[in-house]
């Protein structure tokens, strides 16, 4: 096994990946744990992560930037609608599952302590400014656009976490019906009250 002792944050994160996969450590695995998968002494993390929650931190923003990279990709002539589908497709597949419950981890920790998850609250906006873009594409207003993407954001993060909660087939059809419901905005459908 490589040790990439001395060689930064950065390369420690490829590490991170290269040894748990896209999703990262499990939350279950002390810093000491994943320091001996990775054959580092666990202070080299601390130092550069601080402790588990910024690890963990560090970990989903990497995976959500490459996430969103991924899809921008795929929905860069998707329309709202579309985009909401790809979004709610690609979160929903249980192969991001561990993701998923480290992404609500994470928000939970930083509702106590916004300061100290400031780097993850800035980055949350990530996919609402896909969305927006999206919805621009459609034909809304910018006002309309950053709303709609605001809504469907909350909406499927609302949704996903109800599928961790509890995983029914309701939940897949609630999502459908919502996404569905979107495609009143597209074409230029606007939210606000116009002529």
């Amino acid at each position: 096994m490589r040790s990439p002792v001395g060689e930064g944050k950065k390369r420690l994160l490829e590490a991170l990946f290269d040894e748990f996969g896209e999703n990262g450590p499990s939350p279950n695995l002390s810093m000491r744990q994943v320091a001996e998968r990775l054959g580092v002494h666990h202070t080299l993390l601390t130092y550069h992560f601080g402790s588990r929650p910024g690890l963990l931190r560090a970990v989903l923003l990497e995976a959500r930037r490459r996430d969103n990279l991924v899809i921008a990709e795929t929905g860069n002539e998707l329309g709202f609608a579309a985009l909401c589908r790809a979004v709610w497709s690609f979160y929903s597949d249980p192969a991001h599952e561990d993701r998923v419950h480290a992404f609500f981890h994470l928000v939970g920790l930083a509702v106590y302590e916004r300061d100290a998850f400031q780097e993850l609250v800035v980055d949350i906006d990530g996919l609402a400014q896909l969305l927006e873009t999206a919805a621009l594409r459609d034909g809304a207003t910018a006002a309309d656009a950053r709303q709609q993407s605001i809504i469907a954001t909350a909406s499927l993060r609302g949704l996903l976490l109800q599928k961790l909660l509890t995983p029914t087939a309701e939940v897949d059809a609630a999502a459908e019906r919502f996404i569905t419901s979107l495609a009143a905005f597209e074409g230029g459908g606007r939210t606000s009250s116009t002529p």
